[in-house]
């Protein structure tokens, strides 16, 4: 991108494609997502009648089968990785995919009778937990160029169905990676560069106990990420555009190209700094980070990263406004309800809990945001300000535990400095405000895993994995 992140694009309907920015294809790859065609399921008990129009598909072991029809003659490349999501409605908890013999059927003409013959099995979906998301390998049974007729069957003996194409949200999709590697990683933190003029700063050296984002940015550059997620406050202390390039570009500069940011609070300071932009309007930060940073009148934007939706939100919310019914908030509903994934990441500085000081005095601010983010079972937010590192479990909108609620992350460890803890907060699970590092995750087609990564020299981690929403 060249110092530019264009979002990926998700264009709703059958057939719908999510392409890859240029700069980040070589690591990516393009990524497109198909919804079926057609699609219909066959039942030996009514071997001639047709079941297409129906909004789920069932299966059944030896007796029921569904069929989806996928268009691929538009898409060209190496195929690295085709993963069928399902959406499971009732019944069995695993389902296997194979390739028909044939794209010889119709939606309103398939039966039992007719219906094509079964060819090469892949993988096998399996359902997790409480979750509803489901997804099978199918990259052997997939080319770019070719249409594919999958075949969902019964895998464990019990009888189910799945939703049908036409269950609008919930509808199966075909999620194909042409090139680039299988699972999207990313990395994420906030609070990076101190001021040239901070004493700890040290000629871009840092102390022990400050000004390090050269360490952090050692995690970063060739570890193999297909994005980087800045968490605000990438400049201290005013975002001013000098000190992005003489501080912040010489260490996190080196993932600029896959880097998508949001803006702090001290991105936008009028005082306090070098070259700051006395408007308030981030001025720095904006010629810093051009279109990645989205609309500078707004800052919030989203894409799509493989299989996952993610949303960057503006949370100075004096600024923008974040309450209910405000223009961002009411763009974030929108943006949602047409988001068309299984999985969602949402990320923005201000963090809604905190156990530090800091995030406490600022967090009601973006209640409005976090309600609308936990209604729509948002998988995970990512935020930093309070100069830590803390994971809460899952929480629904009133901030009450909830197993399909939103998991926070406060991530604001990217070498700035620290800040200390004021109790824990209901819901805290892992506090640390003595180590700089990033969080790392791996972005799955119905999951995901994160694993915390300390500087050089320091052990603190936190690790685990969880299945989407």
């Amino acid at each position: 991108m060249l110092g530019l992140v264009i979002p990926l694009l998700l264009l709703p309907g059958p057939g719908t494609a999510t392409a890859a920015a240029p700069a980040e294809a070589a690591a990516l790859g393009t990524t497109v997502t198909l919804r079926p065609t057609a699609d219909a399921f066959v039942d030996s008990a009514a071997r001639s009648r047709n079941f297409g129009r129906a909004d789920v598909l069932e299966v059944a072991p030896r007796t029921k089968r569904s069929y989806l029809r996928f268009r691929l003659r538009g898409v060209s490349g190496s195929v690295s990785r085709a993963q069928l999501v399902l959406h499971t409605e009732k019944g069995a908890a695993s389902y296997t995919a194979r390739a028909a013999r044939s794209n010889r059927w119709t939606e309103r003409g398939i039966t039992f009778a007719n219906a094509p013959g079964l060819g090469r099995s892949g993988g096998t979906a399996r359902r997790r937990g409480g979750g509803t998301w489901m997804a099978a390998n199918v990259t052997r049974l997939v080319k770019a160029g070719r249409d594919v007729t999958l075949v969902v069957t019964a895998a464990g003996g019990r009888a189910g169905a799945v939703a049908s194409r036409h269950a609008g949200r919930d509808a199966p999709r075909l999620v194909v990676q042409v090139g680039g590697t299988a699972d999207p990683a990313a990395a994420a933190a906030g609070n990076i560069g101190c001021d040239p003029d901070d004493p700890n700063f040290n000629g871009g050296l840092g102390t022990p106990v400050a000004c390090r984002p050269r360490s952090t940015a050692d995690l970063l550059v060739g570890s193999g990420l297909d994005a980087v997620l800045m968490l605000g406050d990438g400049q201290y202390f005013c975002g001013g555009y000098q000190p992005y390039l003489d501080v912040y570009d010489p260490t996190w500069g080196g993932v600029k190209a896959i880097t998508h940011p949001v803006i702090g609070n001290h991105d936008i300071a009028p005082t306090g700094g070098t070259d700051c932009d006395p408007s308030g309007a981030g001025g720095g930060y904006f010629r810093y980070f051009g279109a990645a940073a989205g609309d500078p009148s707004k800052a919030y934007y989203s894409f799509d990263l493989g299989a996952w939706h993610i949303i960057a939100l503006n949370s100075n919310c004096r600024v923008i406004g974040c309450a209910r019914g405000s223009v961002q908030q009411r763009w974030l509903a929108r943006d949602l309800a047409r988001r068309g994934r299984p999985c969602t990441l949402a990320f923005f500085h201000h963090p809604r809990f905190s156990s530090s000081y800091v995030g406490q005095q600022s967090t009601n601010a973006v209640q409005d945001i976090w309600e609308t983010l936990a209604a729509a079972r948002v998988d995970v937010v990512l935020a930093a300000h309070d100069h830590v590192y803390e994971r809460f479990r899952p929480q629904g909108g009133s901030g009450a535990f909830d197993p399909r609620g939103v998991r926070e992350f406060i991530v604001g460890t990217g070498g700035h400095s620290h800040h200390p803890f004021f109790g824990v907060t209901p819901n805290s699970e892992v506090r640390n405000n003595t180590t700089f590092g990033v969080l790392r995750t791996s972005l799955r087609a119905t999951s995901y895993s994160w694993r915390f990564v300390p500087e050089a020299g320091a052990t603190f981690s936190d690790s685990g994995s969880a299945t989407c929403h």
